[in-house]
């Protein structure tokens, strides 16, 4: 009688699961249907996400890498200024979980981008410049090129047997075939310039250095900003008001007047930029330090968060330096510029440990609100498997996980100039931390 039951109770439990399975489907397809008609939500990376008079920046995930898309509000002809910040990872790299210039190229396309105003190169280091580079074993894709309605693989645009980029000799490739057919054109290149540092004669003589160079002069419109007069007087106007203005470049600071101290090496000479618009401002600024590490000891966070805290300004989106490596986020400098969120851009490869624990408790003790992050990485957060080591984990890291978020895509930005909001989060009034009522 029992057995008899329990039959029948097991044969309720499957006729129940395959209705489950059943309704599932259904639902799924009337969802399906409702798309189709009525087409999806704009979220994150849909075009439609940021609206005319909005000022939009995409913090792309890029895995082990930086690539930050900015563009202005529309102007009374529906045009945006469009500026990319570093270009991702080259797909040689042994650190690289993704290829840089097909994310990039795949952003711009979701958003109907043919040309790019200004293209700004942080530094050289690979998983900064990577994303614009081919080479002749067509390992690695460019976000420019793109013959044949191919994103990023090299062909002959215009028919004349020349192909657009010929190897990586930066002595022999075609750069007037660039910005043939259906190329992805740019505006203007800006960079750091060409002063050698202590450490950063190895990538002056790789050949993504060697062909960035080459890429940038070919476009006519390459601009170092390697004087100090040359930092000061450099600025992008976003329209309506909104502007990017660069804070520090080859080791100096705008409005200083010579390097920071001790500056070596190719992090050091980062290019720092200030996106504002109202009363919004977004700090991003490549591998930037501020924390001692090995033969990096330069303060050039503490130089950039001085003139800003003497400005008056209060960074209400920060762009985490270094991808969260502890040589970056001073606590110093997190004091001066008081950023409510904090979004990191790392992989899940290699063995840097980003984004570092103790960056992030850094961040955490600074007030941030939030601290969203494009992949998990490979910090060296603790999983606990006992019941003393949770309180343990507990004990030391649940300031920095109740304010964490891991975000697997975009991290996308839209700010009126009073308000911003963040594709993960809320919306927030511009210079308002909830975790500083005083600001």
């Amino acid at each position: 009688m029992e057995r008899d039951a329990c039959h029948a109770w097991l044969t309720e439990l499957r006729y129940i699961g395959k209705l489950g399975i059943a309704l599932g489907r259904l639902v799924m397809k009337i969802a399906s249907a409702l798309l189709i008609l009525f087409g999806a939500p704009a979220i994150a990376g849909n075009p439609a996400f940021a609206q005319g008079n909005e000022l939009e920046i995409v913090n792309i995930r890029i895995g082990q890498g930086d690539a930050t898309l900015i563009r202005g509000p529309e102007n009374a002809s529906g045009k945006r200024i469009v500026v990319l910040f570093d270009a991702g990872d080259d797909a040689r790299s042994t650190d690289a979980d993704y290829e840089g210039g097909k994310i990039v190229s795949a952003v711009l396309k979701r958003r109907g981008i043919s040309h790019i105003d200004y293209v700004v190169i942080s530094h050289y280091d690979e998983d900064h410049i990577g994303g614009l580079i081919i080479d002749k074993d067509r390992k690695n894709a460019s976000l420019l090129f793109g013959p044949n309605g191919v994103p990023g693989a090299p062909g002959d645009d215009d028919g004349n047997g020349k192909a657009d980029w010929a190897d990586d000799d930066p002595q022999s490739p075609y750069p007037e075939e660039y910005g043939k057919g259906d190329d992805i054109t740019v505006g203007t290149f800006v960079d750091r310039g060409d002063e050698q540092s202590e450490s950063s004669g190895q990538q002056f003589g790789t050949p993504p250095y060697k062909l960035y160079v080459s890429l940038a002069k070919s476009s006519g419109n390459r601009l170092s900003l390697d004087t100090q007069s040359k930092l000061d007087d450099f600025s992008i106007d976003l329209g309506e008001g909104a502007k990017m203005l660069p804070y520090a470049s080859a080791g100096r600071i705008r409005g200083g007047s010579g390097k920071v101290a001790d500056v070596n090496t190719e992090n050091e000479h980062s290019v720092s930029m200030l996106v504002t618009y109202g009363k919004f401002d977004f700090l991003v600024s490549g591998d930037l330090i501020g924390q001692k590490h090995g033969s990096e000891d330069a303060k050039v966070e503490r130089a950039v968060g001085s003139k800003l805290q003497a400005e008056g300004k209060i960074v209400d989106v920060l762009h985490v330096n270094h991808h969260g490596a502890n040589n970056g986020s001073d606590a110093m400098f997190l004091e001066q510029i008081k950023p409510t969120i904090a979004v990191i851009s790392h992989g899940n490869v290699g063995s840097y440990k980003h984004p570092n624990i103790a960056a992030l408790k850094r961040l955490e003790a600074a007030k941030v609100y939030r601290i969203i992050q494009t992949k998990w990485g490979t910090t060296e957060l603790s999983i606990c498997k006992s019941k003393q080591e949770c309180e343990t984990v507990r004990k030391n890291e649940s300031p920095v996980r109740d304010i964490q978020a891991v975000y697997q895509n975009d991290v996308v930005i839209t700010s009126d100039g009073q308000n911003y909001t963040v594709s993960t989060s809320r919306t927030f009034p511009a210079d308002s931390n909830p975790r500083r009522p005083s600001n």
